[in-house]
C-alpha cells in the first residue's frame, strides 16, 4: 500500500491520500531532493512529499514512465531486473540519503521495491527540470548524484567480472561497515537478496560467509547481524590477499 507522510520533529502522520500533483514553481519551492537537510526531522510544510511503503512493494516497475525521481529516508530499497533466464539480478541496494529513479529515457530501466518499511522523498522530474533551469547549485548537485551512481555502477561491474565469491561477499560486508557505526553491522538485505547482488548462487554466498565465520574474521547473529572481528584480514580478503 502507497501511503503519504507527513514529518515533523515530533510526530509523523500517516494518510491513504495520494499527494496532488503540484506545478514546477510550488514543488521547486517545497521539495528537498537537493537537500543535505535531516528530511527526517523537517517540517512538514517544507519537505515535499515524503512516501512510505510496506515491505516488499513496488516503488515502480522497470517499463513504467519515469515520471518521477526519489531519495530514501528511512530504509532500504532494491533495484533489480529479471534476466532473459529468468533470475533475478539485483543491481543496487539504496540506503538513506541516496537517490533513484532519474532516467535518461521516458521509462524506467529496473524495478524499484521496498525491502522493508520505507519512507522516500519524491519528486516529480518536471521539477528536477525546472530546478536545473532555475535553482543555483543544482546542477551541481546533480552532477554529483550522477557521478556517484556511475561509480557505484562502475564498481558493481567490476566485482562481477574480477573478484571471487569470497571477494565480493567481503567487499559487500565492508561497503554496509562503512555506512554504520561500530563492529557490528545490521545487514539491509537477507542471503537471497545478497546473492543476487552479488551475483552467485545463495548456497555460494552463505559459505563464503561460513568460512570467514570459522577462520574468525566475522560473527553472525541471527539473520541478518554481522560483527567484524578482524577488518584487516576482512580487507585482505576483499583485496584476494588472502582468498
Amino acid at each position: 500500500m502507497l501511503q503519504q507522510v507527513q514529518v515533523t520533529p515530533r510526530t509523523r502522520t500517516v494518510t491513504n491520500a495520494a499527494p496532488a500533483f503540484r506545478a514546477p514553481d510550488a514543488c521547486a519551492k517545497r521539495c528537498r531532493m537537493f537537500s543535505q537537510e535531516n528530511l527526517g526531522n523537517a517540517d512538514a510544510g517544507g519537505s515535499g512529499p515524503l512516501l512510505k511503503y510496506e515491505a516488499r512493494k513496488a516503488i515502480y516497475s522497470k517499463g513504467d514512465p519515469a515520471n518521477h525521481c526519489y531519495r530514501v529516508v528511512e530504509g532500504a530499497v532494491r533495484l533489480s531486473r529479471i534476466l532473459m533466464d529468468g533470475h533475478r539480478q539485483v543491481l543496487d541496494l539504496l540506503l538513506p540519503g541516496e537517490t533513484f529513479g532519474i532516467e535518461a529515457a521516458a521509462e524506467y530501466s529496473a524495478t524499484a521495491e521496498a525491502i522493508g518499511e520505507v519512507v522516500v522523498l519524491r519528486c516529480p522530474r518536471a521539477c528536477i527540470v525546472h530546478q536545473l533551469a532555475t535553482r543555483d547549485g543544482a546542477a551541481s548537485q546533480m552532477n554529483t548524484i550522477l557521478t556517484n551512481g556511475l561509480s557505484s555502477a562502475q564498481d558493481h561491474v567490476a566485482m562481477l567480472s574480477h573478484q571471487s565469491a569470497t571477494q565480493r561477499v567481503a567487499q559487500f560486508l565492508l561497503h554496509f561497515r562503512a555506512s554504520q557505526q561500530g563492529r557490528t553491522i545490521e545487514l539491509p538485505v537477507g542471503r537471497q537478496d545478497m546473492a543476487d547482488y552479488l551475483g552467485l548462487t545463495i548456497e555460494t554466498t552463505c559459505r563464503s560467509l561460513t568460512e570467514m565465520k570459522n577462520r574468525g574474521v566475522i560473527s553472525i547473529s541471527g539473520r541478518r547481524g554481522i560483527e567484524i572481528r578482524d577488518r584487516e584480514a576482512l580487507e585482505s580478503i576483499a583485496e584476494g590477499d588472502e582468498d
